[in-house]
């Protein structure tokens, strides 16, 4: 990998030697216009090549979140005889789910035969690069992915400054800006937080960890790529991605690559400093408090250390069922999903509690007893929580029972949920919790229930979609890689949930605006006000 490339060899590289050679500064301004717009996904139809070539060799890139990887890849990508390596397996967004929506895919294995034909380019390469999550989560469901894609080379990044990492991954969860070619109008307001970046230390270290431990396992030896390495020299490390497939004499794929630059700035230069000082890490990752970067364990791993009652907030007295709860983020420490859940509870719970007090409740999916627990705390006199598997009123039973819930307070129901609101009683609940699920039922069905029950409140959180008019937008989600058993999710906008609401509910939004939200960490989608709380208060 030392040295310069000859004459010879220079020209067989053609284009992307060029491009390379002038991306030293992290930015790539070749083969762009300044009307160009950024890719901001890796569903973007210009990462595709225009023919299917049969496969030759593939690899992944094995990462975890801020080492570098994207630019990593945008890199390998420019030389036109790499593929086109993306994150093609990210369960924790919508980009898979929308990727699968524009290839048609309805499986696991038609959903990478159909990557395969639009992202290997000329010669027979096909990258991803992959978190250590998603490829668990992806591989439990594909388990021929390995087979499907030899021969597999492995490319593990790593980022031996793990301060600096975890500043930028809580600088990119504030503004939710993980790439430079995310960042639309102003910047978001930044504010210090030590303790987000440990627990941005604590992420990054278990991805690694994940990584690490799972390549040994199966005795592979990865090719490794070092952060700071490529930062110095970005020619030398993709050199060597080239030599690694012996690729520098094929005839390269034509891209057109839109500009970039490096996201790191003073901004981050401080808070590195800042946190330096404050926890005696040094940039070699020793010091007092270095071991302490590991305390978001996995949630399984934590023991109940405080008893209800121990603290002021929900979140502490049910310190014990929020760790426990199930990862819904896709993330080693789930500390995301926490943050996400705690502003949800106070959107959907502490802003309503008046609403909730001496009332008779109907949870529609209780999230392990979660918000169950969370109305009766806010005064609910009794709750029917219905659960649509026996597994989740199982999860839910226990966790009430943890806490000394009487039976008689809360009632769990496995049922479908419209078979289930056909059996109640008009009058039987005063409060109605939909979180997260009316998007995935038929929308004038469900308000109809509701004019029928008579509740005096319904509580509805759901993705809000765009467009004016009564209207919904349709796609494919859920465990759609099991042929047949694919979910329609339907996210209505909102002049449609207005339309069914009315006259016998009047609608009002919850102002996620005044709750005085600082750090959006988690909650993005409801600062983008794609993802809104309702309450819809019967007309007398």
């Amino acid at each position: 990998m030392a040295g310069r490339i000859g004459a010879p060899r220079r020209a067989a590289f053609g284009i992307w030697y060029r491009l390379i050679r002038q991306d030293r500064e992290f930015g790539m301004q070749v083969e762009s216009t300044a009307a160009e717009k950024p890719i901001r996904s890796m569903t973007d139809e210009r990462l595709d090549f225009d023919y299917a070539a049969p496969l030759r060799k593939s690899y992944i890139v094995a990462s975890s979140y801020r080492c570098g990887s994207t630019y990593f890849c945008w890199l390998l990508w420019k030389t036109g005889v790499l593929g086109a390596p993306s994150e093609s397996l990210n369960s924790a967004t919508n980009e898979l789910r929308v990727m699968m929506t524009r290839l048609k895919a309805y499986s696991p294995a038609d959903y990478i035969a159909k990557l395969l034909a639009c992202r290997t380019s000329r010669n027979g390469i096909f990258g991803m690069k992959v978190h250590f999550p998603h490829f668990e989560a992806f591989l439990a469901e594909y388990p021929e992915l390995l087979d499907v894609l030899s021969p597999l080379t492995y490319i593990y990044i790593d980022r031996l400054d793990k301060v600096a990492q975890a500043v930028s991954m809580a600088k990119a969860l504030q503004t939710n800006q993980w790439s430079s070619r995310w960042e639309k109008g102003p910047a978001p307001a930044l504010q210090y937080d030590r303790d987000l970046i440990a627990k941005c230390m604590a992420e990054v270290q278990l991805q690694d960890a994940g990584w690490l431990q799972w390549l040994e396992a199966n005795k592979i030896a990865p090719h490794t790529v070092i952060y700071e390495d490529l930062a110095a020299d970005p020619e030398a490390t993709v050199r060597g991605i080239v030599d690694l497939f012996g690729v520098a004499n094929d005839e390269p794929s034509q891209v057109h690559v839109p500009p970039a630059k490096k996201q790191g700035d003073d901004t981050n230069q401080e808070w590195i400093a800042r946190y330096r000082e404050e926890t005696k890490i040094t940039p070699a990752g020793g010091g007092a408090d270095a071991g302490g970067a590991l305390d978001g364990a996995p949630a399984a791993a934590v023991a109940r250390s405080a008893p209800p009652g121990a603290g002021e907030h929900f979140f502490d007295r049910y310190d014990w069922l929020i760790k426990n709860l199930p990862n819904v983020r896709a993330s080693p420490t789930g500390f995301i999903g926490v943050i996400r859940l705690r502003r949800r509870y106070d959107a959907i719970i502490a802003r309503n509690r008046a609403l909730l007090q001496n009332a008779r409740v109907l949870d529609i999916q209780s999230f392990s007893g979660f918000w169950s627990l969370a109305a009766l705390d806010a005064g609910a006199a009794h709750i029917v929580a219905l659960e649509t598997t026996r597994d989740a009123v199982d999860a839910a039973k226990a966790n009430v029972t943890e806490y000394g819930i009487k039976s008689d307070t809360c009632q769990f129901i496995n049922s479908k949920v419209f078979a289930a609101l056909n059996s109640f009683k008009p009058g039987q609940f005063d409060v109605v919790l939909c979180k997260g699920y009316f998007e995935h039922c038929h929308a004038p069905e469900f308000l109809r229930h509701m004019v029928r029950l008579q509740p005096k409140h319904v509580i509805l959180d759901t993705r809000i979609g765009p467009g004016s008019g009564p209207l919904t937008r349709f796609s494919l989600a859920g465990k759609a890689w099991k042929e047949g058993q694919g979910r329609i999710t339907s996210t209505p906008n909102h002049d449609l949930i207005a339309f069914l609401s009315e006259p016998d509910f009047n609608l009002r939004v919850v102002d996620w605006k005044a709750m005085g939200i600082t750090d959006w960490t988690g909650v993005p989608d409801y600062a983008r006000d794609v993802h809104r709380t309702y309450v819809l208060d019967r007309a007398q």
